[in-house]
């Protein structure tokens, strides 16, 4: 089992990565709107909202199934099974991931000019096609390196993959930036599918060196075999039918928008502000949650495996939610306090400012459900988690179909309210009653609630509106951070487990 210290390390780690690759992101995409043109960039994400299906049915399941597999192994004291354990997901892997390839060449013809309505885009659908097998084989190993805690690994390859794709992609349309529409789309995939190729190279290398410090294999017994499929499935299963209800649900909203009386472009408009920049911002911080929740998964998984007493599994469910509150609680003041300033600083836009302060409460119940839909996949309750994700879908279509007309952006603004609040409701909900965890409302939630608003004041009091948003933030969290130190919500209850 990890200790403490290599918890939190292995957490900030993915952390840093995660930051990294967002922030990353968020300058590549403007570099590539500038250079590119927003013609082409309207194609190219018309493509890649394809090609996120395709990666849907190709990886779905296989990183928590890789994961859950070789943490077992190592729970239960059959390292000697590990190579085979990884052998059987990358069978599966390569099974899954070239037939999806196939079908989606295949398939490519039709849906560039039935679908999107564009012959340019056929090519380089089909050329992402060679990428798929190379996603679903990454997936695995990414599942194996957190599951045996090599998290280094899974981390230097992420930030390899995203320089490489950026850099590649800057230098080609930089070079070929005045060749046609198709040609620029095309290499923009090109490049996109090179990155991921290399990065499974550089997975399985990783793979190789590692495999050495394994005992000699054994055969993989069939219950393992078993296990694999039982836990990648059903994921890959739900998750092709939430992605096909999320794809409905976007194409259903700015239609609802329309038929509340919005035009067609202040439609798009109001969705892409709430869609587009609001929610991203809301995410952010979820970083950090995201790193640990998936820790948490194998963590919890090789302590069910190796037998360890129900109590004690309760104790590190107990502190994970705690903290989670105590994060999600502070977020939710802080966003909400300085949401005009975030809005104008990054987005130049009041509106913008304005959903961010009514969306803000939403912070504590979406991390919460995060941090407890990873703990009971820990706890091989992962296809639960997928029938409420599943419902959540479905409630969301309904909801655009129904709400939207009639109550307009607003009607989307209640239906989030609404979703979020349900999924984490079910959710946490499964948990406690599972293990009942010792959750003090007063240390948790009570006493960070006040501390962060008391930080957020004394900011405004000491001229908080006046600094730089950033500065006004950190300063923020400090005061906060202070805060709950002196109140005594963290101390060291959060130790050792």
């Amino acid at each position: 089992m990890r200790s403490t210290k290599e918890f939190i390390k292995d957490g900030l780690l993915l952390t840093f990565t995660s930051l990294i690759l967002r922030t990353a992101g968020v300058f590549f995409s403007a570099r590539l709107s500038a250079i590119a043109g927003n013609a082409v960039m309207g194609l190219y994400t018309q493509i890649m909202s394809v090609y996120a299906f395709a990666v849907t049915a190709a990886s779905a399941g296989v990183n928590l199934g890789a994961m859950r597999i070789t943490s077992e192994c190592l729970g239960s004291g059959n390292e000697d099974k590990l190579s085979n354990a990884v052998r059987s997901c990358v069978k599966y892997c390569l099974t899954v991931g070239i037939a999806v390839a196939l079908i989606n060449f295949s398939a490519a013809p039709f849906i560039g000019i039935k679908i999107i309505g564009r012959e340019e885009a056929v090519a380089p659908l089909q050329a992402l096609s060679l990428a798929l097998p190379f996603i679903s084989l990454s997936n695995a190993f990414h599942g194996y390196f957190n599951g045996v805690k090599m998290i280094s690994q899974s981390a230097v390859t992420s930030l390899f993959e995203q320089t490489v794709r950026i850099i590649s992609t800057i230098v080609c349309l930089e070079y070929f930036s005045e060749c046609s529409i198709k040609t620029l789309c095309l290499i923009l995939v090109i490049c996109n599918a090179s990155s991921e190729a290399l990065s499974f190279l550089v997975l399985y290398i990783f793979y190789r060196i590692s495999k050495r410090k394994l005992p000699k294999q054994c055969n993989l017994t069939n219950y393992q075999r078993k296990r694999f499929l039982a836990i990648t499935v059903p994921i890959a299963l739900s998750a092709l039918i939430r992605s096909a209800l999320t794809t409905l649900e976007h194409i259903l909203i700015p239609i609802g928008l329309r038929a509340s009386g919005m035009n067609s472009d202040g439609a798009l408009a109001k969705y892409g502000i709430v869609s587009g920049m609001v929610i991203p911002i809301l995410l952010y911080p979820m970083a950090l949650l995201s790193s640990f929740a998936s820790i948490t998964i194998s963590e919890l998984s090789a302590r069910v495996s190796s037998g360890e007493a129900t109590e004690k599994i309760k104790k590190t469910v107990t502190k994970g939610i705690t903290l989670t509150m105590i994060y999600g609680i502070g977020c939710t003041v802080i966003i909400g306090a300085f949401s005009e300033q975030l809005g104008l600083a990054i987005y130049k836009s009041s509106e913008a400012s304005d959903f961010l302060r009514i969306l803000a409460p939403l912070i504590i119940f979406m991390y919460l459900d995060h941090i407890s839909d990873g703990m009971l996949k820990g706890l091989d309750k992962q296809n639960y988690v997928m029938k409420i994700n599943i419902a959540d879908a479905a409630l969301s279509v309904l909801f655009a179909m129904i709400l939207i007309p009639r109550l307009g952006i607003y009607g989307f603004i209640i239906s989030l309210y609404i979703c979020e609040c349900m999924n984490c409701f079910f959710s946490f909900g499964k948990l406690f009653l599972m293990l009942k965890p010792n959750i003090d409302l007063f240390s948790s939630a009570l006493m960070p609630f006040a501390c962060a608003v008391v930080s957020c004041g004394a900011v405004t009091v000491l001229g908080g509106i006046g600094l730089p948003t950033t500065i006004a933030i950190i300063t923020a969290i400090s005061f906060y951070l202070l805060l709950l130190r002196i109140c005594g919500s963290l101390t060291e209850n959060y130790g050792k487990t």
